[in-house]
């Protein structure tokens, strides 16, 4: 392993990215690789090493799998059971459906349901509410026709390890992963990592001219956590060091963890993905034309890559990226994890890394990733130019603004109250607010307070005040009389 051509590729990447922090693992037949970059926080000395603990979002989704297999090991159900054979009070929008969803169904992403992403920001509910609300969730596709991506697949998965072994999923990650690993400083959820000194601050990108969405270049500032619960999709902290023991049993078809045909079946393609460059993986298949396949397994993403199988997930949180990816017939493994919100850093490392790996080194892949963020960036702003001069900021609403306040229900996503505050209209949703800008007529935009995460969202009245429209996720919520 070539750790001095590593080294300088990570450094020089997270550089040119404005990084503050970064860290990476790496598993090669016996060899192990672990090194921690920058800062914890910009504008502050304290270095990252590899104990630094960083969030790693949904590259949880491989553990939760793997926690299943060990279940199906044990023959506590198979990957085909129904849910509701274990979960009686499991219910979707269509009862068929419900009766029909399997394991399998679950961690694969096929149910066709879209994202309900705002449940998780609201964080006022726990993994129960949130299931029960899926009732609510209206399918886009046909069920198991389609890959659909969306955490809260994965948030029943948890409860269903709760339902045949008596422990939550936190609980059960880390007696059957984190230490049978020894993966000591891992853990799950926000509530710990004020445990641990020695953890990557979150940050991104402070320039309003672009959506949150979108801010892959510029400073980066220091941000709050977020404060996410114990979530089977996406709450794993842990460090570069504790990762290598996770890559290790990768290389080793998931042992100690689970049976070998169970890793087969973790990491065969289950659905395929029809839509690419308008997925989740856009990105990394705009600049891969050659790719031949794009998969899902079970909590991975199943491709090929210069005529190898690889196996990898990627992962944010609010402040933090990861990519995690092993090439299983090239017994190497790897991991990546930087402490900013928006970025494609982690990508063009993911890529670099596998390249110096496999001997391969014929494309700068930070330069590439730049200019994909570039047109990414040039093409929203061009949007949102373009939407702000259609305005007409002078068309008053249809009521007093008095008249718009009141409490709103949707049966989805719950509760929003809008209260009258000075010459405005805020808008408040779990633990979040937000202050409504009049746009025009009856439409405001609503700037959140977590405006380093969340884009701003359109938001219509009727003209009567009676119900109010988010039209980012088409929801309507009817007002409370």
């Amino acid at each position: 392993m070539n750790t001095q051509q590593l080294n300088e590729t990570i450094s020089k990447t997270l550089t040119a990215w404005n990084i503050p922090g970064g860290a990476v693992a790496v598993a090669q037949g016996d060899e192990i690789f672990a090194q921690g970059y920058g800062v914890l926080e910009a504008g502050k000395p304290e270095a990252v090493n590899a104990d630094t603990v960083f969030a790693i979002g949904s590259t949880t989704k491989a553990f939760t799998s793997a926690l299943i297999g060990m279940l199906v090991d044990e023959g506590k159900f198979n990957w085909d059971d129904p849910i509701v054979k274990h979960i009686p009070d499991f219910q979707l929008y269509d009862d068929w459906v419900t009766k029909n969803v399997t394991v399998r169904d679950l961690l694969c992403h096929r149910l066709g349901l879209e994202r309900a992403q705002k449940l998780y920001y609201h964080r006022g509910y726990d993994q129960r509410e949130i299931m029960h609300r899926m009732r609510y969730l209206r399918p886009t596709s046909n069920f198991r026709t389609q890959f659909q991506y969306a955490n809260q697949q994965y948030g029943v998965a948890g409860l269903l390890i709760e339902a045949v072994t008596g422990k939550s999923w936190d609980d059960f990650i880390t007696e059957r992963i984190f230490n049978a690993l020894n993966m000591s400083r891992s853990f799950s959820g926000y509530d710990r990592i004020t445990d641990h000194k020695n953890f990557a601050s979150p940050h991104a990108v402070a320039d309003e001219t672009f959506p949150a969405g979108v801010r892959f270049l510029g400073n980066q500032q220091p941000t709050d956590q977020f404060k996410i619960i114990h979530e089977p999709a996406g709450s794993i902290h842990t460090t570069a060091n504790d990762l290598a023991q996770w890559l290790k049993a990768l290389l080793q078809n998931g042992a100690p963890l689970i049976q070998p045909t169970t890793f087969n079946e973790l990491t065969t393609p289950q659905v395929v993905m029809q839509d690419v460059l308008n997925s989740e993986l856009a990105p990394l298949a705009y600049l891969q034309p050659a790719t031949h396949f794009w998969t899902y397994a079970l909590g991975w993403w199943a491709m090929d890559y210069r005529g190898e199988k690889v196996l990898m997930h990627g992962g944010q949180m609010p402040g933090y990226n990861s990519a995690v990816a092993f090439f299983p017939q090239r017994k190497l493994a790897l991991a990546v994890m930087v402490n900013v919100h928006q970025t494609l850093a982690h990508a063009a490392l993911f890529y670099a890394i596998s390249d110096i790996l496999l001997d391969k080194n014929d494309r700068d892949w930070s330069s590439e990733f730049q200019m994909v963020a570039q047109g990414y960036m040039a093409q929203v702003k061009g949007q949102v130019d373009e939407m702000r001069l259609s305005r007409d900021p002078n068309l008053p609403p249809s009521i007093g603004l008095d008249s718009f306040a009141g409490t709103f229900s949707n049966d989805l996503f719950g509760e929003m109250t809008v209260t009258r505050k000075d010459d405005s209209l805020q808008l408040t949703y779990g633990a979040n607010t937000a202050i409504l800008e009049h746009w025009q007529g009856d439409t405001f935009l609503a700037h959140w307070n977590l405006k380093a995460f969340l884009d701003d969202s359109m938001i219509a009245f009727s003209p009567d005040g009676k119900t109010m429209t988010l039209l980012n996720d088409r929801a309507e919520y009817r007002k409370l009389l």
